[in-house]
């Protein structure tokens, strides 16, 4: 099949459960990162304002499930070889994003969770469970870690949009296989 297909060759797409599990992770970040910004219309103390914070850390500790079964997905099935349209320098790279992905996608929630025990709340996880915090309440140091938690956040979503705005470019103007192995297939 040539490069310009409409489909990759078989053996070198992602499997229907790392597609599915890729996209999962893109819907929880966009709802977990975006649902923050209502938090605004809503005054301190009032359920609205409670729900934003119980979707966010219930989609943020999604986001921790999706990636350790992304990982025993790669590890339990085969994965495609790099796509041969890519060069060894351009494969380095993308490998370097996805390892800052990967990173960014495990410790911004555990931050998160450590932020919300700063805070002396509790984490639930869509109502199904609930730990409650291990450390004691230390509002200064809360402060300091939602800084950093608001960093590795703001930080994951701009490399996501480069990792977005990369397979567009490799879609639409290098016309190759890169975002076709991510897919949905027929």
């Amino acid at each position: 099949m040539s490069q310009h297909s409409s489909h990759p060759v078989g053996g070198h797409v992602y499997s229907l459960p790392l597609r599915a599990l890729h996209w999962l992770t893109l819907i929880a970040i966009v709802v977990t990162y975006g649902v923050t910004y209502l938090e605004g219309f809503f005054e301190r103390g009032t359920p609205g304002r409670a729900l934003i914070w119980w979707t966010h850390i219930s989609v943020g500790l999604t986001i921790l499930g999706l990636v350790a079964l992304r990982f025993v997905t790669r590890l339990a099935g085969p994965v495609p070889p790099p796509s041969a349209a890519l060069s060894r320098p351009v494969h380095l790279a993308s490998a370097t994003v996805h390892v800052l992905l990967y990173v960014l996608l495990v410790a911004t929630p555990l931050v998160g969770i450590y932020l919300a025990f700063l805070r002396g709340n509790e984490v639930t996880f869509f109502g199904l469970f609930t730990i409650p915090s291990p450390v004691e309440v230390d509002r200064t140091a809360a402060g300091q870690v939602i800084e950093l938690h608001e960093l590795l956040a703001n930080a994951l979503v701009v490399l996501a949009l480069l990792h977005a705005a990369a397979a567009l470019v490799h879609h639409y103007v290098l016309k190759d296989d890169v975002l076709r192995r991510m897919l949905p297939h027929r």
